[in-house]
């Protein structure tokens, strides 16, 4: 069953804060700790006091801080008192998720203003390729045949790339491209691992097939915590000098487990079912429809991609390219660092590394817009789109951002 939200238009981002602490570098912040002073530096960005913050939203709990009801345990530490609050768990795409009901919030006229935080520690405070080998499985029925998350993200790439022809070397291009971007990030994971080739792709170990090493997202080596203020759109301008209008955003989600993907009669639209046919394209439609735009007028697009062949599928689900020519459009230079259509301009969740559940994508874009994305500035940047992923496929939403209020 798809669910999709319709939100857009009328709100804007008029404050970001970011912690970012990288493993080794004699710091061991908890997740709070970062949460909470993102938020601060979000407030202070946006000259807003917490008294005038109406709503709150976190996204899920944090690994390495499973509390049950983290947004009140976040709202306790930062002393504010909002009208509406809440964790929303939508897996990686929960992130997006809380922009909209923060937007929702807005745009009822209910409150000025709203604060949205996102934040993980666990690249310090644990090591993840032991405590959650396979933790979007299903504990009865997938995990104790041994499943990891890359077999289980693997049957959906392998029944793709079977049914369009896509070849081990598209993929393996898209991750070269994405590496080009993180070695001008100062942030990212990989960077000091130099450039990457398809050679170097195709020759690494295979982790689940057709998934090798370098197909692979990388855990972030660290802890980031990444935080938004939200206003309305009519009073944007006078609360900050560079706000950035949200004009589109669209959710869908189809299922939870990877078994119960498999029993679905019929894709997320109605159509004939494929199993990598996901709730993308549903929650695309809906941003773009509210933003009065097509793929055709964005100038860069972020995604939370954990594997190379997802990121091909959704450069098909959001209509960059047409359905089965991702493996195409990205070997003919679609997608190229010089010339393309800037992709993942942090690296992405291949190159950048995986953590803080989507927003930190959505700040990139925000630097783009902004001008502020020294070293890997793309130019000309008006408009993005920012798409966030959870669980096997499973939850997405998509946001249209852009320098004018539309």
């Amino acid at each position: 069953m798809s669910h999709v939200t319709r939100a857009g238009g009328d709100a804007a981002i008029v404050g970001i804060g970011r912690r970012v602490i990288r493993r080794g570098a004699g710091q061991r912040p908890t997740a709070l700790q970062l949460g909470v002073g993102a938020a601060v530096d979000a407030l202070r960005d946006a000259g807003v006091t917490r008294d005038r913050i109406g709503a709150f939203f976190t996204g899920r709990a944090p690994q390495s801080h499973m509390a049950l009801q983290y947004n009140q345990v976040m709202l306790s530490e930062l002393k504010i008192n909002p009208e509406f609050n809440t964790s929303v768990s939508a897996h990686g795409a929960g992130a997006l998720g809380g922009i909209a009901l923060a937007m929702t919030a807005l745009e009822s006229g209910a409150v000025d203003y709203a604060l949205c935080v996102t934040n993980e520690a666990a690249g310090i405070w644990l090591d993840q390729a032991r405590t959650n080998p396979a933790w979007e499985a299903d504990l009865q029925f997938e995990g104790p045949y041994g499943v990891s998350t890359p077999a289980l993200y693997a049957q959906f790439a392998a029944r793709y790339q079977h049914r369009w022809g896509i070849l081990a070397e598209d993929a393996a291009k898209l991750c070269v491209e994405n590496r080009r971007w993180a070695l001008e990030h100062p942030d990212a994971a990989m960077r000091d691992k130099g450039p990457l080739t398809v050679e170097d792709v195709l020759a690494s170990p295979l982790i689940a097939s057709p998934f090798r090493l370098f197909d692979c997202a990388v855990w972030y080596p660290g802890a980031i915590a990444t935080a938004l203020v939200l206003t309305r759109a009519d009073i944007a301008a006078d609360v900050h000098a560079e706000p950035v209008y949200i004009s589109g955003l669209g959710q869908s989600t189809t299922h939870e487990r990877v078994t119960e993907r498999l029993n679905a009669p019929v894709g997320p639209s109605g159509e004939p079912f494929e199993l990598f046919d996901t709730g993308a394209a549903a929650a695309a439609k809906q941003a773009y429809e509210r933003a009065g735009i097509s793929p055709r007028d964005l100038d860069l697009v972020e995604t939370s991609a954990p594997f190379s062949y997802v990121a091909l599928m959704m450069l098909e689900e959001l209509g960059i390219c047409e359905r089965g020519g991702a493996g195409r459009f990205v070997a003919e230079g679609g997608i190229d660092f010089d010339g393309g259509l800037p992709f993942n301009t942090n690296g992405g969740y291949l190159s950048f590394g995986q953590v803080a559940q989507g927003l930190y994508m959505l700040t990139e874009a925000i630097d783009q817009i902004r001008g502020r994305a020294a070293g890997r500035q793309v130019a000309d940047a008006h408009r993005a789109l920012i798409h966030s992923h959870g669980g096997p496929l499973a939850s997405h939403a998509v946001c249209i951002i852009g320098d004018q209020h539309e």
